[in-house]
């Protein structure tokens, strides 16, 4: 009879581990994936996937209207504060954040995944740009120019700052969803039925108060 030890491995590993003829480097990436989003369960892990996909389609929806609401449709001169980056009126500028933070969100959580330095340095750059599109229109109605009034270049900051927050957000949600949705795929082909963190740990618990 053993001592009642539990093996050093942690919950997912346990669930895991169970996993036949899969590729390595997709066990780790499971690995990662319910390591950094923590789904309880099965369910969890359908309820998970649905409700950050439909999270992040209404933010990105949501950030669409607010553009042609705000921006598309507002009355702003594009032609006056021509940003200095590339020399975009303001409606590019606008859409340019918009890519920006759908892109650089998309590389940083797959390279958070994957463990990939290059697509998270281009995330980075991609941010940086974005924050100076955002910053701007204020910066640039205070010190730089005289065509945009303090009022109008604040109205713009904030509405493409708006913008770079809720596309980012969106497209994490939406990242995640797709992750979740490669997990539950990846389950599915091995005939695991996840029980999870918590499950695990119930589990973990039991085998040891009965070895005791």
């Amino acid at each position: 009879m053993t001592d009642g030890v539990v093996p050093d491995e942690s919950p997912v590993e346990g669930v895991l581990s169970g996993i036949q003829n899969a590729n390595s480097a997709d066990l780790e990436f499971a690995q990662r994936i319910t390591e950094r989003l923590k789904p309880v369960n099965q369910q969890d892990l359908y309820n998970k996937a649905a409700r950050q996909s439909k999270l992040g389609g209404m933010l990105i929806t949501l950030m669409v209207v607010i553009w042609w609401l705000f921006i598309g449709v507002d009355g702003d001169n594009m032609d006056e504060g021509v940003s200095v980056f590339f020399k975009l009126d303001f409606g590019q500028v606008a859409l340019s954040v918009m890519a920006l933070s759908l892109v650089s969100a998309i590389l940083t959580e797959f390279s958070r995944d994957v463990g990939k330095i290059l697509p998270s340095s281009a995330a980075g750059g991609m941010l940086i740009l974005a924050g100076l599109y955002v910053a701007e229109p204020l910066v640039a109605s205070m010190f730089i120019t005289d065509f945009l009034t303090f009022e109008e270049g604040m109205w713009r900051t904030v509405r493409l700052g708006i913008l770079w927050g809720g596309m980012t957000v969106g497209s994490n949600q939406l990242v995640n969803a797709l992750l979740l949705n490669w997990l539950i795929k990846f389950l599915d082909s091995n005939g695991i039925d996840y029980t999870g963190h918590a499950g695990s740990e119930h589990e973990m618990a039991t085998t040891t108060s009965s070895l005791d």
